[in-house]
Formats: C-alpha cells, sequence, structure tokens
C-alpha cells in the first residue's frame, strides 16, 4: 500500500495537511475561528472540506471524525454546523474537551478519517 503525506499550507507546523493510505485519508486538525461556535465550526469544516477535495474525497466519504473543544457548552452549537454539512447522515464521532491545548482565539478543531474505495 502506498502513503502519500501531503502538505497544502501547513505554514512550517510539523504535519502533514493530510496523509493518503490506500483507499483511506488521514487529515490533520482545522481549527475554528470566528466570534461564534457556528462559525468556528463552519470554518473548520470548511478546510477540512478543502483538505478531503484535494486528496479526491468528500464530507461523505467521512467514516470519522474527532472534534476538540475548549468549552463543552459549545457543544450544541457545533451540532446545529454539523446539520447543515451532513445532510446525507454523520461520521462517527469522538468529542474531547480540553482546557490548556487550544489558543484563546480557536474555538474548536475538528479532524476526519475518509474512505473511498
Amino acid at each position: 500500500m502506498a502513503i502519500e503525506k501531503v502538505d497544502i499550507d501547513n505554514q512550517g507546523w510539523t504535519y502533514s495537511s493530510y496523509t493518503k493510505a490506500g483507499d483511506f485519508v488521514f487529515t490533520s486538525i482545522c481549527s475554528g475561528f470566528g466570534a461564534t461556535i457556528e462559525k468556528a465550526t463552519a470554518t473548520a469544516l470548511d478546510q477540512l472540506q478543502r483538505y478531503l477535495h484535494h486528496a479526491g474525497v468528500d464530507l461523505d466519504d467521512l467514516v470519522k471524525v474527532t472534534v476538540t473543544f475548549k468549552r463543552g457548552e459549545n457543544f450544541d452549537g457545533m451540532k446545529t454546523v454539523f446539520k447543515k454539512y451532513f445532510p446525507n447522515g454523520y461520521p462517527a464521532r469522538n468529542t474531547i474537551l480540553v482546557d490548556e491545548f487550544l489558543g484563546e482565539s480557536t474555538k474548536l478543531q475538528i479532524e476526519g478519517i475518509a474512505y473511498k474505495p
């Protein structure tokens, strides 16, 4: 199985934007910024979608996402945006709450695993 590591625009960070391994695509974190959790979720999902499109897959090909929050009360706002981005069903999801890892302006981060044979 060939493994391809792709760096789109990570600006010197020590990770790839995504890695393709066979029929799987593993994305790195996509940070969400904005005044509200809804805007932050949309910006993170837009970046995730850009990585996936670059790899030849789409949001519908996601099998799992991990969402990392700084504040747990933002969960419902994130779910509202997920309903718009995943009208054909949701990927499996893991949600993690952290306190100090995310910077002040980062409301959440999303990463995903996609599969397309």
